[in-house]
């Protein structure tokens, strides 16, 4: 009865989408509805099993049942609020569908009007042709003037058309991207809470005393504390958890990877590419790398110690000109072997020599 019941209501949806087209849209649409409202009759079953299992617990005299079943209701009503968000999420996709069947609609009529403004310029240009030979000229301008306008309404309806399409798409994309992350999001939380709900449930069925192989007069409950401490908990849980924001936001733009080893730009060195590879793949070799560095240290001598060089050179070629200076004045028979005891102001220009040359005696 129920299968029969769907193909009937297929069958509808069908017939009415034969005139004004979709007619997947409008089964997706019919879809989604019949999952809501199963949604709901599976979530109104499963409060009305609970009801009557608190209602055969309360007659039953254990007391341990009586405990663990009140406390499982309470988890139960958790439960069916969980569910009936849910549903709710449901009923927003299927809506989100609705919105973009009416964009759809919005299209077609737009695609309508235009074809009754080719219709139109087709009537007058026929009109026209046939007036040609046996109208008046006012009646062809008149014509003429008609299907200028016919033209234009057509072009107008071409650029309406035209937005209309890029607007439809580009509001589908948005509308169907937000819908998608809205009923995952729905269906993510619905799993947690749905976690968090039944391990409790878990955890107070195990707070049933262990029958086997005692005595019932000796099995003692004492889980009551146990099992309000597990609802309390799982309450809280429920009611700190928070949804992920499902709002649109940009992605950043990847670009696409076109190898390790492309060619740099012509403005770019090939050193500055090889710095950031491991030197297995460069080719230098660390200890190459820091003896190359050495040398090209060596090679650079500072600014400071080409100066003092030449101020060094600078003085030997003063003391060697003074030197020759002195010779040229002293006697022909003391110039080959000198005696500083008998060269004129030998104690006072030595000591200057002396002194110039870090205080080395001659």
């Amino acid at each position: 009865m129920e299968k029969a019941a769907k193909h009937i209501r297929r069958s509808g949806v069908k017939l009415l989408s034969l005139g004004g087209g979709h007619s997947e849209l409008n089964l997706l649409i019919s879809e989604m509805k019949d999952v809501r409202n199963s949604s709901k009759n599976f979530m109104n079953a499963q409060t009305t099993a609970s009801q009557y299992l608190t209602k055969w617990a309360a007659r039953e005299d254990n007391r341990a049942i009586q405990d663990v079943s009140s406390q499982m209701e309470e988890l139960n009503m958790l439960w069916t609020e969980a569910q009936r968000e849910f549903a709710e999420h449901l009923k927003e996709f299927k809506q989100m569908f609705d919105m973009i069947l009416e964009g759809e609609k919005h299209v077609d009529m737009s695609k309508n009007n235009l074809g009754a403004c080719e219709l139109r310029e087709t009537k007058i240009k026929k009109e026209l042709k046939k007036a040609a030979k046996k109208s008046t000229t006012e009646e062809l301008r008149q014509l003429e003037n008609k299907l200028m306008q016919a033209e234009r309404a057509k072009n107008l309806a071409q650029l309406e058309v035209t937005d209309r399409l890029r607007e439809n798409e580009a509001v589908k994309i948005i509308r169907y991207k937000e819908g998608m992350l809205r009923l995952s999001e729905a269906y993510v939380e619905l799993g947690r809470k749905c976690a968090i709900i039944f391990e409790a449930q878990r955890d107070m069925a195990h707070q049933l005393p262990d029958v086997h192989d005692r005595e019932i007069e000796d099995i003692k409950y004492t889980g009551s504390g146990a099992t309000r401490k597990f609802v309390m908990e799982a309450k809280e849980k429920v009611r700190q958890y928070r949804r992920q924001s499902h709002r649109l936001q940009p992605q950043p733009t990847v670009e696409p990877y076109t190898g390790l080893f492309e060619a740099p730009p012509p403005y770019s060195a090939i050193d500055l590419y090889q710095q950031d590879l491991p030197p297995t793949v460069t080719g230098r070799s660390p200890a190459r790398q820091k003896r190359q560095k050495q040398e090209k240290m060596q090679r650079e001598v500072p600014q400071e110690e080409h100066h003092q060089q030449h101020q060094q050179e600078q003085q030997h070629e003063q003391l060697e000109e003074h030197f020759l200076n002195i010779e040229q004045d002293l006697p022909l028979d003391s110039a080959r072997v000198p005696s500083w005891n008998s060269y004129p102001g030998s104690d006072g220009e030595i000591d200057d020599l002396a002194g110039a040359m870090g205080g080395a005696k001659i």
